[in-house]
């Protein structure tokens, strides 16, 4: 077995764990941005979740890249349904796999939380919007001056 390779394999794991606790802390902090009703860092947070994101897609590449090596060598269908018992020294990487999957779950559901908060500030904006705009109508129509005709002609003739 490749001892380099599944060592390399570990630390691009663990990198990738790291990166998704720093992603699940964005999260958490969009979370209290939302509740305080600001939502004024929503931006900036999104930004720096999509940095870190495409640095995890840069690692993928690489995992894929070293497992493929992996997987035909040890004959492997999935990273995250090692044998650690027919492979120990595959122990770690299973370890981190599993945590980085739990650690998703979580952050899917922080993100769909945030969304329906979200959502919910989003509607109340809009409501308050259409009544505004209606309060806007009802002032200009009492605002319009009235059109007065000159004179009234009545025409008596039959």
């Amino acid at each position: 077995m490749n001892m380099q390779l599944i060592s390399r394999l570990n630390q691009i794991t663990e990198q990738k764990l790291k990166l998704f606790k720093e992603i699940y802390n964005v999260t958490v902090l969009q979370k209290e941005d939302i509740e305080n009703n600001k939502a004024g860092n929503i931006e900036a947070l999104v930004q720096k979740k999509q940095q870190i994101i495409d640095t995890i897609d840069e690692l993928d590449k690489a995992f894929l890249d070293s497992y493929s090596q992996l997987k035909d060598e040890l004959k492997l269908d999935r990273p995250d349904r090692i044998d650690v018992n027919r492979y120990p020294e595959l122990k770690t990487l299973k370890s981190y796999i599993d945590d980085i999957m739990k650690l998703a779950r979580s952050i899917m559901e922080l993100e769909n939380s945030n969304r329906e908060k979200l959502n919910d500030i989003f509607n109340e904006v809009k409501k308050e919007l259409r009544q505004i705009n209606t309060g806007k109508r009802s002032i200009k129509a009492y605002e319009t001056p009235m059109v007065q005709s000159d004179g009234i002609y009545i025409d008596r003739k039959k």
